[in-house]
């Protein structure tokens, strides 16, 4: 699992591991988020910010 972390604070896991810039919507709480970080190599961490929807632009 892929632990995805929003200052400082662990959000939810992926199952697989985010590119850079990706969107993601957290399906519990309808909140998007932005990849923004994403640990080199075989690092696991994901880090990110909160974003709004894509699909309003």
């Amino acid at each position: 699992m892929y632990p995805f972390y929003v200052d400082g604070k662990k959000i939810f896991s992926f199952s697989y591991k985010p590119g850079m810039e990706d969107v993601i919507k957290d399906s519990d709480t309808n909140r998007w988020y932005q990849v923004t970080k994403v640990e080199p190599g075989r690092g696991r961490k994901i880090y990110g910010r909160r974003t709004i929807n894509p699909m309003t632009y």
